[in-house]
């Protein structure tokens, strides 16, 4: 891409602006009615109903380049496959799990599984929860926006955006995450809507584009078969061991907050998956031989004028650092509250959570870094990380909520360990085996989530039981 000075000028002006709010406005906000370690990870559990929505919908959106891809290779599939089943997921999540998370007065999903499964559990949950949490992907995918402005380095771009990304969460805990993700949530929606609309007026109404366009493409399969859209099913239920739909639902005003924030979002991710398909097509349509990964920022290059092409790689800068943010948040937490405070003794200092905490974010940013700086296929790590911790979590953090169903701490540990297991063991297998043995065959046909679900839903008929005593 190509900028004018004033294009730079808007990028820059977004990180004064994120700065200014991380650092500024959460401090200034922050609540005096609740102790200081409720403040730092939940906000003082103060989340109303139109915070709540921005956190969450502009969470949910990092892989964003990956969402073009997906559009640019498989057309209305992506929808069926990225869209439809997070949707469904997240308005059980929202009927069945919502309220009793604010109602369990937890703070975080190891927390959880230590009150309901014993210590051992709880520890072992911490670790599953970092898998998916350390945001080593989102901070190459910020350091590569950065690069393309700039022309630096991508080292020298990966560290900026990470210091850029990490700072305030320093110093304004959650509170920061939450404010600088409402600001994220109106510019990716303005980015992404000026990018549809310069496209229709470039290259005609979205009827006129379908012609150019493969059959296929506008198609519910896509030239997929059903077994990779089941699979895509399924690993839409990851919503249920999300930490960070558990945090803001813990950090919510009141169970009936967190329940309509949840149903509100999904009508909001139903927007924005519609500018982005939209948009995706249309750039498939007009270049069919770009690299998919560049499907946005080619057709931002071509169609949007100076100041709009600066603003629509903030937008993009936007859509990656909210969930940046709010990972590497949930990481910090995860290391300090739920593994460092395990280790120290009590004592009344109400500021060491919180100095654990931010240890934890001094780890967690390391971490990250180092990650993107020497897995520069980083952005595969979202598949496969989440393809281990979903099956080991899904049903033991599940079953927890509801006093209907039982299930052991000795049950849990095996459901959590087993199927974490063969999820780890199938993506290592596929490491070191090739698809013409036999071996080589069962995993490379068979998704490492398949075969971890399966193993945990399998354990969960043999474990859980109908708790005596309750309807």
């Amino acid at each position: 891409m190509t900028f004018h000075w004033l294009d730079i000028l808007v990028v820059l002006t977004y990180f004064l602006l994120i700065l200014f709010v991380g650092f500024y406005l959460s401090n200034k906000k922050k609540s005096k009615s609740s102790s200081s370690d409720i403040e730092f990870i939940l906000a003082g559990r103060g989340l109303t109903l139109p915070f709540f929505v921005a956190t969450l919908v502009a969470t949910w959106y990092g892989n964003i380049f990956g969402i073009g891809e997906f559009v640019y290779t498989g057309g209305v599939v992506a929808w069926v496959c990225f869209g439809l089943p997070y949707y469904i997921s997240a308005f059980l999540f929202a009927l069945l799990i919502s309220k009793k998370i604010r109602q369990s007065d937890v703070k975080t999903i190891p927390e959880q599984f230590e009150i309901k499964y014993g210590k051992s559990a709880g520890f072992i949950s911490s670790f599953i929860v970092l898998i998916i949490t350390i945001p080593a992907a989102y901070t190459l995918m910020v350091g590569l926006i950065i690069q393309l402005f700039t022309g630096w380095e991508l080292w020298l771009c990966i560290m900026i955006g990470a210091v850029l990304s990490f700072a305030y969460l320093y110093t304004g805990g959650f509170r920061a995450d939450v404010l600088t993700n409402t600001v994220q949530f109106f510019i990716m929606y303005i980015g992404f809507a000026v990018l549809l609309i310069f496209s229709i007026y470039s290259y005609g109404s979205p009827f006129q584009l379908a012609d150019k366009l493969p059959a296929k493409y506008l198609t519910l399969s896509g030239g997929y078969s059903w077994q990779v859209i089941l699979a895509w099913f399924i690993i839409a239920f990851q919503a249920f061991v999300d930490p960070s739909f558990h945090q803001r639902c813990a950090a919510s005003k009141s169970p009936e907050t967190a329940k309509k924030g949840i149903l509100i979002s999904i009508a909001f991710w139903v927007l924005f998956d519609t500018l982005t398909l939209l948009t995706g097509l249309y750039s498939r349509a007009v270049f069919p031989s770009i690299n998919p990964l560049n499907a946005y920022t080619t057709l931002a290059d071509t169609v949007l004028p100076i100041f709009w092409k600066g603003f629509f790689v903030t937008t993009l800068l936007a859509v990656v650092m909210s969930t940046l943010d709010s990972y590497a948040f949930i990481s910090a937490v995860t290391i300090g509250n739920d593994i460092f405070n395990k280790f120290r003794n009590k004592t009344n200092n109400h500021d060491t959570t919180k100095s654990l905490i931010r240890i934890g974010l001094i780890i967690t940013a390391i971490v990250s870094v180092v990650m993107a700086i020497l897995l520069p296929s980083a952005l595969q790590l979202i598949y496969v990380t989440a393809s281990i911790a979903v099956p080991g979590l899904l049903i033991p953090l599940t079953v927890s909520f509801f006093k209907k169903y039982h299930l052991t701490k000795k049950g849990a540990l095996i459901i959590m360990l087993i199927s974490s297991g063969i999820s780890l063991i199938w993506t290592f297998g596929r490491l070191f085996t090739e698809k013409i043995t036999i071996m080589g065959k069962l995993f490379w046909e068979i998704e490492p989530m398949l075969a971890g679900i399966s193993i945990s839903l399998v354990l969960a008929v043999l474990l859980v039981r109908k708790a005596e005593g309750n309807e």
